[in-house]
């Protein structure tokens, strides 16, 4: 009975220690995955810095890579074939190695582009979050992703909703006003319009109700400051002269990357010399 006992205590000790041994070893398995992913962030981060760093690393091809393996790195903490709770423990290792907090509403993109773009350009950082999402939303492929930026006119187009046509009306609005408010048709005035207009509402937009009569001239029956009907006739416009708008916003996009050029390129002369 008691070589019974012994032999029963023996198989329990040994079928615990092949337990801990498992348990080691999966937690030295995601100890390592955690670190992989670490490294690998900090290897993306420290790329960012030499492309944003020298005059070379300004082209279009090294940051559309750049958001491209970003993707990656979304798609793989995603994945539901890789560990990603040790993945995660690596990108929250990377986080704290370089102080960055975030809130729980964070989405696990904007977490992933913060940390390999750094805070130097919120608005750029919210730009290229923009265009991960919209390669999120449409399920772009990763190996995709460069040229679905380039054929739709590059990361700032995306953003302005160019890849999905997901644009509000608001921003449409928004577009609208920045020609249609340079613009001076005609000045309307008399007794009659200035009864209906308060002076509390001088230098602000206001919306008029007019018929067309067949020598050329309008007659006004209405005028109202309600910035939702002010909106509304402003995305109107906008859905009724596209091409316009579309080549102004090209203009000064242009002008917008040509001064972040040039920032660039301050930053990094700074750099240098310091």
């Amino acid at each position: 009975m008691g070589m019974i006992d012994t032999a029963e205590s023996l198989s329990n000790a040994d079928a615990a220690v092949s337990v801990k041994q498992d348990v080691q070893s999966d937690q030295k398995l995601s100890t390592t995955q955690a670190t992989k992913m670490r490294e690998r962030i900090e290897a993306l981060a420290t790329e960012r810095e030499v492309w944003q760093d020298t005059v070379l690393a300004r082209s279009n091809d090294i940051l559309y890579s750049l958001i491209q393996r970003c993707y990656e790195v979304y798609l793989d903490l995603t994945s539901d074939k890789l560990d990603t709770k040790a993945l995660r423990m690596g990108l929250k290792d990377y986080c704290n190695l370089k102080g960055y907090s975030f809130k729980d509403s964070t989405p696990l993109t904007a977490k992933v582009v913060r940390c390999v773009f750094g805070d130097r350009d919120r608005r750029r950082l919210s730009t290229y979050h923009t265009v991960i999402k919209v390669a999120v939303a449409n399920k772009w492929a990763a190996q995709d992703l460069p040229a679905k930026i380039a054929e739709f006119g590059g990361v700032q187009e995306i953003s302005l909703g160019k890849a999905t046509g997901a644009i509000t009306a608001k921003e449409k609005a928004k577009q609208a006003e920045k020609v249609v408010i340079g613009k001076t048709l005609a000045s309307l005035t008399g007794q009659a319009v200035k009864e209906v207009c308060s002076t509390e509402k001088i230098g602000e937009q206001a919306v008029a109700i007019l018929t067309q009569e067949s020598d050329g001239s309008f007659t006004v029956h209405a005028i109202t400051h309600s910035s939702a009907a002010v909106n509304a006739a402003l995305a109107a416009y906008f859905s009724s002269n596209k091409e316009e708008l579309r080549a102004v916003a090209a203009d000064s996009n242009a002008k917008e990357e040509a001064a972040s050029k040039q920032q660039l390129i301050s930053q990094a002369a700074e750099s240098i010399a310091g």
